[in-house]
């Protein structure tokens, strides 16, 4: 039987306060990773406006005094604290790169009354990439649930797929219940799924982040979880020795599936899908591949931490991940 997996959330992010998304409700822009272009600021800000949104962006949230990042590791803590803990409905990453892990330490030294904030004000955060320590953070510490998907300097840009675009907006507008993957597929590694079904919650992001967190404050925990990954430009004996450093850390011990979106630009594309395929075969789960979720030009929207389910059914496959924000 050719694998059909489904992937289906059964439950809505637990906001309180912020649980309903309206018109003009506050959109925090925010850019902990790198630095992006100072003039697509303007239209980052009336990309935000045509989906009725207010746009909040920090003054002067781009510094040229650092050379990795888009200002001081202090200014964008505390940008990211205040959107964190205030009113805004979503948290909205500008672009990825490096740097987002440096301000987990920030987050850690907050006063409790700030942290009970944070657990307290779960709303949507978005972003891939650099942002996956986050996501992580967040769900380590606090239980969010949080949004894996494109950016908004690659959305002002065209760098990214409209129909991804699309599905993401749909998502934050509460304008559909589902986002469905057609190309999710199983590794054959003798492992079957038990009455052809998986219920778990997904979490996970860009594998290299996935692996910095070992031995953090924030280290993921994918135990009785499904596990995603993708990766940018990173070679394949690179992906391998990653895998085999999460598998020595035990971070795949009692995994429920592990799923690999896109590994873009890793410079050998059959050699990628070997080290995946020894991969799968070197362990006693379900391993999957997906397309259009990653760093390539489609990424569509992935909703992590949520429950989900995974169902095998006739000679068709595809995912489908219901809409969380109700």
């Amino acid at each position: 039987m050719t694998p059909f997996a489904v992937f289906k959330n059964e439950c809505s992010y637990s906001y309180g306060a912020n649980t309903d998304i309206h018109a003009m409700d506050q959109v925090d822009i925010i850019a902990p990773s790198s630095k992006g272009k100072e003039s697509d600021l303007p239209t980052i800000r009336e990309y935000v406006k045509t989906l009725d949104f207010n746009p909040h962006i920090s003054e002067k949230i781009y510094s040229n005094d650092n050379p990795f990042y888009s200002n001081s590791d202090e200014f964008r803590a505390n940008d990211l604290v205040n959107s964190l803990t205030d009113d805004s409905k979503i948290i909205w990453c500008i672009r990825g790169g490096e740097g987002a892990s440096r301000l987990i330490p920030y987050l850690e030294k907050l006063p409790n009354d700030k942290k009970e904030r944070i657990a307290q004000n779960k709303k949507i955060l978005i972003g891939y990439s650099d942002i996956t320590a986050l996501h992580i953070y967040l769900q380590v510490k606090y239980d969010w649930q949080t949004l894996h998907g494109t950016m908004l300097e690659m959305i002002v840009n065209n760098s990214v797929a409209e129909s991804s675009v699309k599905k993401l907006k749909e998502l934050i507008l509460n304008q559909r219940n589902s986002i469905r993957f057609d190309n999710l597929k199983m590794i054959n590694n003798g492992v079957r799924l038990k009455n052809g079904k998986l219920e778990s919650k997904i979490i996970g992001g860009n594998m290299t982040l996935v692996e910095n967190s070992i031995g953090t404050a924030w280290q993921i925990n994918a135990k009785n979880k499904i596990l995603f990954l993708e990766d940018i430009k990173v070679y394949p004996y690179s992906i391998e020795r990653s895998l085999d450093h999460l598998k020595q850390a035990h971070i795949f011990d009692g995994v429920d599936a592990v799923i690999f979106g896109d590994f873009v630009n890793c410079y050998n594309d059959n050699l990628v899908e070997i080290v995946k395929e020894r991969f799968a075969k070197s362990v006693n789960f379900p391993v999957f591949t997906i397309k259009g979720v990653g760093h390539g030009h489609r990424n569509d929207p992935l909703p992590l931490n949520t429950h989900t389910i995974i169902s095998m059914q006739d000679e068709k496959e595809f995912m489908d991940v219901q809409q969380l924000y109700k």
